[in-house]
């Protein structure tokens, strides 16, 4: 597992090649060229227009567009403060999920997830996912853990983490706001948070680390 930014190289593993956080205000564009491979746009804040093959879709946040390959299109900031995440890889069509989260500390948190021996601040479950999965922080800073390694993180770093490797944000030292990516299912293909004390043991994949 590793923590990369914008524009860095992430690990060879990895199926999210790249990603750019666009801020815009009202009336405000960006124009994206193609890339190679597959893209997904995620609205993270406000209002977007994404305009592309001749027409356009306006997104909330949360909600997102896979852009047809190889085709360029522009995103057109519809609300103040406007956000949106452009995420570029070669992951396949069987896809887990995609969206916003939130976490901050808590005295009065829970973990519903498997045990852990270090010390957690926030409701965030320990578990692992039947693909792989990309945290890319919006907003805040804390500490991230996949398995025995912590990942201290801040606003536009993206944890890249390896399909059945558990992992867990137990410390937000300031309010988080993130991107969470699944990427292409594989093993049994299951769906949403996994822990062992349900789902059976994780299997993670070694090569992913």
């Amino acid at each position: 597992m590793t923590v990369f930014r914008s524009g860095e190289t992430p690990p060879h593993w990895c199926e999210l090649s790249a990603f750019h956080i666009y801020d815009l205000g009202i009336g405000q564009t960006v124009a994206c060229s193609p890339e190679k491979g597959r893209e997904r746009l995620l609205v993270t804040n406000g209002t977007c227009q994404i305009k592309v093959n001749g027409g356009s879709q306006v997104l909330k946040e949360a909600q997102f567009l896979d852009v047809p390959a190889g085709k360029a299109y522009t995103v057109v900031g519809k609300s103040d403060g406007a956000q949106a995440v452009r995420l570029i890889g070669h992951w396949k069509d069987e896809l887990g999920g995609c969206g916003v989260f939130r976490v901050q500390n808590s005295p009065d948190w829970t973990n519903k997830g498997d045990p852990v021996p270090y010390q957690k601040r926030t409701s965030v479950d320990s578990h692992y996912h039947d693909c792989d999965e990309y945290w890319i922080l919006l907003d805040g800073a804390g500490e991230a853990v996949v398995g025995s390694n912590h990942f201290p993180m801040r606003r536009g770093d993206c944890l890249a983490i390896g399909m059945g490797h558990h992992h867990d944000f137990p410390n937000a030292a300031e309010p988080i706001k993130a991107v969470f990516f699944e990427t292409t299912l594989e093993g049994e293909k299951r769906i949403g948070h996994l822990w062992e004390h349900t789902h059976g043991a994780a299997r993670p994949k070694p090569e992913r680390v």
